[in-house]
């Protein structure tokens, strides 16, 4: 099934923008007859479990309808969770003004304001600092709540 992801991906992001929200991340586990098709989306102010319900319902319909994925498989859809880590420019961009951990690659950890993200680097603003950080350089991240 990965191999059609990049067709799933543009049925569900349509469904999932349709309705207000925002695709985070799709993902296969297992093979075959036992895949489990995650898709994870977020919206502004948070998703509940009854817009779960209903872009489960018109995702699993979508997918039926255009009849690509060859097999039996579980479709999971979720929130990513607030404790999720940043990992593309689109979850850095998603939590511009919120306070972020960073962790580079020689182990120091940065904390502090995110105040802009651009396809190369993050801005963090500390208690003592302003810090431009190249998105290659991060090892880790995360919202601090």
């Amino acid at each position: 099934m990965r191999e059609l992801l990049p067709q799933i991906d543009n049925i569900i992001s349509r469904i999932v923008e349709q309705n207000g929200g925002e695709l985070v991340e799709i993902s296969v586990v297992g093979r075959d007859k036992t895949s489990i098709l995650r898709v994870f989306v977020c919206k502004p102010g948070g998703i509940n479990i009854g817009e779960i319900s209903t872009l489960t319902k018109k995702i699993s319909k979508a997918l039926d309808e255009a009849d690509i994925i060859p097999h039996n498989y579980l479709l999971e859809v979720s929130s990513p969770g607030l404790d999720r880590p940043l990992r593309t420019i689109r979850d850095f961009e998603r939590v511009i003004s919120e306070n972020v951990r960073i962790v580079l690659p020689d182990g120091k950890t940065h904390e502090g304001t995110l105040v802009e993200a651009d396809q190369d680097t993050i801005s963090l603003e500390t208690e003592s600092e302003s810090i431009l950080i190249s998105l290659d350089e991060i090892c880790s991240a995360k919202i601090i709540y």
